[in-house]
């Protein structure tokens, strides 16, 4: 008995040593600089990734609410969400229209993990779209248009899978459509015209089955319309017109019976109006003017009842009035 209690109180203050390590393991852990900004420190953080990119901009009196002094929070343009332990997080930046004059490459997306809106339409950002965008992971809207971007549209925004409105609008965008925008399965809003975007439109476009608006038109796009087309039976408006686009319009166009807006106008379009554009019951304005279209009206167009603009002008279409 008594090497037994002997045993069992030599042990304990081995035990104890062992509680005091833990804890000082776990104080020093929590005292890590990962720690705090994954803690109470996250706004911080954030904030001065936007401090930094204030900082490079020609145009920082805009800002002048952007202060060190000041919880990010309550900046111009800034929204905050705060989760269940009260530790503030930047979800929205939204600066359109302020007159900012800046570049993108400057500022560090990675440190804005939690962003789901960034809007910097209507300002004055040149320079090109970087890559590192990507990082922006919860992004649903990203507004850029009315700017003076220039270069290419990266591969790395189809990474961007939560996106549900992309306006690249009204800017000087050369390059192709990356075929990666077919992963952002969540697009509603579409929106590249005014730039100087080439080559065809991808087939990857018949992917986003949830689009509603589609606008490229003042581009320099050429190639034929994809019969993909067809696939995004939920659009309401698309506008194509102003470009280079040759060959037929597919008779897939048919499957757009929420089709409201059709803007094909200025083009190199061939062939004939396919009949199945009758399935277009909900189609009030239609403008195809100034192509090559030949062949006669098909008898259908008398099921767009709703339709109040109907231009075929400038084309070699052929035979009878239905």
């Amino acid at each position: 008995m008594k090497s037994r209690l002997s045993s069992k109180f030599t042990t304990f203050p081995t035990l104890m040593m062992m509680v005091l390590l833990l804890l000082v393991l776990l104080f020093s852990n929590l005292c890590s600089p990962v720690f705090i900004m994954a803690t109470a420190s996250k706004i911080e953080f954030e904030g001065r990734a936007l401090l930094q990119w204030k900082a490079t901009l020609k145009s920082q009196e805009l800002l002048d609410t952007w202060t060190s002094k000041t919880s990010p929070c309550n900046w111009t343009g800034i929204t905050c969400k705060y989760n269940g332990h009260q530790m503030a997080m930047i979800t929205r930046v939204q600066l359109g229209e302020l007159g900012l004059e800046g570049k993108l490459e400057i500022l560090n997306f990675s440190a804005l993990s939690s962003l789901r809106v960034l809007n910097l339409s209507d300002n004055h950002v040149h320079g090109s779209i970087p890559a590192a965008i990507s990082a922006l992971s919860m992004l649903t809207i990203l507004d850029l248009s009315t700017n003076n971007l220039t270069g290419i549209i990266p591969s790395e925004l189809g990474n961007l899978t939560r996106l549900n409105t992309l306006l690249l609008a009204d800017n000087q965008i050369s390059g192709s459509i990356p075929p990666s925008f077919g992963n952002l399965l969540t697009l509603r809003d579409l929106e590249i015209y005014d730039n100087r975007i080439t080559g065809p439109i991808p087939h990857s476009i018949g992917n986003l089955t949830k689009l509603e608006t589609f606008y490229l038109y003042n581009n320099g796009i050429n190639g034929s319309i994809p019969r993909e087309i067809g696939n995004p039976v939920n659009l309401r408006d698309l506008g194509i017109a102003e470009n280079q686009i040759t060959g037929p319009i597919p008779h897939s166009i048919g499957n757009l019976t929420k089709l409201e807006t059709f803007y094909l106008y200025n083009n190199g379009i061939n062939g004939s109006i396919p009949c199945e554009i009758g399935n277009l019951v909900n189609l009030r304005d239609i403008e195809i003017s100034d192509n090559q279209i030949t062949g006669p009206i098909p008898h259908s167009i008398g099921n767009l009842t709703n339709h109040e603009t109907f231009y075929l002008y400038n084309n070699g279409i052929n035979g009878s009035i239905p």
